[in-house]
């Protein structure tokens, strides 16, 4: 029979493990049936993409190393936790089987998992750091392999899941080796392990307190009590169990004794731990404050906005099956449609999800173009004030049945401002920061739904733009019949004349309207009339894609030009489009196939870049020659890179017609600066700082007289920095075919009518 003060220790432990895992689970359970009263989001993808998203994210923790040493501390932390996992199972064991263990002569306080699963490693200590540090060594490597490993032209890690899965595997079998030794070397071996990545772990909490209340880094909130709640729960945690074992040594007589243990001794000797008596008492106290410290941290954080190290994970497992350029279709003709997001309730439940995930990190904010611009404009914000307004209006989302809103309202004060909302590029750099799967887009594309669709609330200069689309088929709101105009005398024939063609061009309203952009147009057709590709355009049927009208909130008229343009490709049995226009391209690749437009549409830059690996179109070395003297620089467009993996393909065009390499700007491929005029900003005006002109600064810094572009909005605001220095003479800004025009056989020569200047050009800074 056990003793009286076991069964109270027992009883005890019991009470307060049950406590702790009830509130627990209530509040995750609470807080995911809030997620459930969201509307329906886009379809989740099949399980094998959610596992790699779970995988490559939440276990390898890869998007949080896009900056290197934020990540290695976040890694050092979370690496920290997994490796504590048997060590704190262990003590739950033992405290809620004291008693029994007491009965069967085990110590609770010296009971570890590790004592069952050694799997007969019997390597010295040393030899098993080596052996880790080597896997560890093997896994940093195996990334920058996965990196950098391209097969074909457009095969990588990022876009072909067999390839993911396969350096899945291989970082897998690397982790799980580590753990297998750590567990199946014996308890010395396994608590000493534990004993570094406490020290590790600390050195994280450190920096992360450095970063906020001394370096008060931008983005993060100060002081956020909260912070330093977890960093304080978080070191106790490391800090009870440095001394735990320290006070475990002296009582094993030193056996197993680690750098560490004697030196947390040195420092406790002085003040009192010198004796049995002692280090039995410090032992068994710390153990003690180690547990509870687990259980108040399994009821603070469900509560807090650390919650993210439940539902980020959850996030990224319920990944949705669609291109990072697409958004959520709405059914118009749906009774129960719901025109845009006014209230917590009518978000998707993806939205909500993300307000919930989010660690108030600050990432998205720092990368923002509007913020950085000083807009009002804070991606972070959205998302807490998502989650803000959810738990504000607990009561009203827990009654909803779903019929109808429920009164929670997100937009307007004190939580989002319509400001905030238009202000928005759609960049997606802050999709891309987050490092718990957010997509603040989401949510600010279904508010300005709302406003427009609901509220009829939107920028003034927005009303002309849609007028424009509405009743010319173009935001310039010139005359639709005058489309194919630009291309009068170059023998373009339209579809209504020759629709036996390998290729439909798909000029855009830049191309066909604005004249500046009609200039790239014509060295387009002129780089496929000199390969021989058969293509036609649509002419006068081409309507407005709609990428300005959806992203500016305005569905209906983005829907019913994507239809009537859906319903003309369909009657032609169009295949394949090639586009000029990033946004063209993003809108029929990703969206019109919500509507029925399935077609291989191909944006210029990567279709140039075939004819000229597949040879049809050459470059005529005298005229790449004239070039080895100047300087070039190629702009990301947003919805061509970071929303669709066309990152290389221009810049391969601009070194083989330049015969040069290219300088980068300070923010370049996935962290490329917006030029300013995605989301509907072409047509509204810019308060404060124009996010073109810094830009336009970063790609001046590199030194460089010729600046390349594959986008007509980015070819309009570069060109107005440029303008705006007074630097048209020295600074050429370009599209990437009108300077394979130049340079290619049969062209318009390097130097001339392509617009490049004179060689020689003076300097710009």
């Amino acid at each position: 029979m056990p003793a009286t003060s076991d069964l109270l220790i027992n009883g005890f432990h019991l009470t307060v493990f049950a406590i702790a895992n009830a509130i627990f689970v209530f509040a995750v359970y609470q807080r995911l049936k809030l997620v459930s009263k969201g509307k329906p989001a886009n379809k989740l993808a099949d399980w094998g993409t959610r596992i790699r998203s779970f995988l490559l994210n939440v276990i390898f923790q890869h998007k949080l190393f896009k900056h290197p040493l934020r990540g290695m501390m976040h890694a050092l932390i979370f690496y920290g936790f997994i490796s504590y996992l048997v060590h704190t199972t262990s003590q739950m064991i033992a405290g809620n089987a004291w008693a029994i263990f007491k009965m069967v002569d085990i110590d609770p306080y010296t009971f570890w998992i590790t004592d069952f699963t050694w799997l007969g490693f019997s390597f010295s200590g040393v030899t098993t750091a080596l052996i880790i540090a080597g896997l560890v060594t093997a896994i940093g490597l195996t990334f920058v392999l996965m990196h950098n490993t391209q097969l074909g032209k457009r095969i990588n890690w990022r876009t072909n899941g067999d390839l993911q899965w396969f350096f899945l595997i291989l970082l897998l079998l690397e982790f799980g080796t580590i753990f297998a030794l750590m567990i199946g070397s014996g308890t010395p071996i396994y608590e000493g392990i534990v004993q570094h990545f406490s020290l590790l772990v600390l050195l994280g909490c450190g920096y992360f307190a450095y970063r906020r209340w001394i370096r008060h880094a931008k983005g993060l909130d100060i002081p956020s009590a909260q912070s330093a709640i977890v960093l304080g729960l978080i070191s106790t945690l490391m800090l009870s169990t440095l001394i735990g074992g320290a006070a475990q040594t002296m009582l094993d007589g030193g056996s197993h004794a680690i750098w560490i243990n004697r030196m947390v001794l040195a420092i406790l000797g002085p003040m009192g731990l010198n004796d049995s008596f002692t280090a039995e008492a410090t032992r068994n106290f710390a153990w003690w404050v180690h547990i509870g410290t687990v259980y108040t941290f399994m009821v603070f954080v469900p509560m807090s906005k650390h919650s993210h190290l439940l539902f980020a994970p959850i996030n990224y497992l319920l990944v949705q099956e669609r291109p990072a350029g697409q958004i959520r279709n709405i059914d118009l003709e749906a009774e129960d449609a719901v025109w845009g997001a006014g209230n917590v309730s009518e978000l998707p439940w993806a939205s909500t999800l993300d307000g919930l995930s989010c660690i108030e990190c600050g990432r998205c904010t720092v990368e923002c173009p509007a913020n950085r611009t000083g807009k009002p404009l804070d991606p972070k914000k959205i998302m807490v004030d998502v989650k803000h307004s959810m738990l504000a209006h607990w009561d009203n989302l827990m009654q909803s049945d779903g019929s109808e809103a429920a009164a929670s309202p997100v937009v307007g004060n004190p939580y989002i401002t319509e400001e905030e909302l238009w202000s928005c590029t759609s960049c997606h750099a802050c999709v891309e920061a987050c490092p718990v799967g957010n997509n603040q887009l989401d949510a600010i594309y279904e508010m300005r739904r709302h406003l427009v669709l609901t509220e009829s609330r939107f920028p003034q200069e927005l009303q002309l733009a849609f007028q424009n689309m509405e009743n010319n088929s173009n935001p310039w709101g010139i005359g639709a019949h005058t489309r194919a105009d630009w291309c009068a005398d170059l023998g373009v024939k339209t579809m209504a004349e020759d629709s036996s063609v390998d290729v439909l061009y798909w000029v855009g309203c830049a191309g066909s309207f604005d004249d500046r952009n009609k200039r790239i147009a014509r060295s387009f057709v002129k780089i496929m009339q000199q390969a021989g590709v058969k293509f036609s355009i649509l002419g006068t049927e081409e309507n407005c894609t709609g990428d300005s009208a959806r992203r500016g909130g305005n569905e209906y008229l983005y829907q019913t030009l994507a239809q009537t343009n859906i319903e003309t490709l369909n009657n032609y049995n169009v295949k394949k489009i090639v586009t000029a226009c990033p946004h063209c391209f993003n809108t029929l690749k990703n969206e019109y196939p919500q509507m029925g437009g399935n077609y291989d549409v191909q944006h210029h830059s990567d279709f140039i870049d075939d004819l000229v690996r597949d040879g049809k179109v050459e470059m005529d070395p005298a005229q790449v020659d004239k070039m080895k003297d100047r300087r070039a620089v190629f702009h990301d467009s947003c919805y061509l890179g970071r929303y669709n993996e066309v990152f290389e393909q221009p810049r391969d065009l601009v070194r083989a017609a330049t015969g040069m390499d290219l300088a980068e700007a300070s923010d370049h491929h996935r962290t490329s600066l917006c030029c300013g005029a995605g989301g509907a900003q072409m047509w509204m005006e810019e308060k404060y700082e124009r996010v073109n002109m810094k830009r336009t600064e970063q790609l001046l810094d590199t030194g460089a007289d010729t600046i390349a572009t594959a986008c007509p909005f980015c070819i309009t605001m570069i060109t107005d920095g440029v303008k705006s220095k007074s630097l048209e003479s020295d600074v050429k800004v370009l599209d990437v075919a009108e300077i394979v025009a130049a340079s290619m056989k049969g062209g318009d020569g390097a130097i001339g009518s392509s617009g490049f200047a004179v060689q020689g050009a003076g300097a710009h800074h």
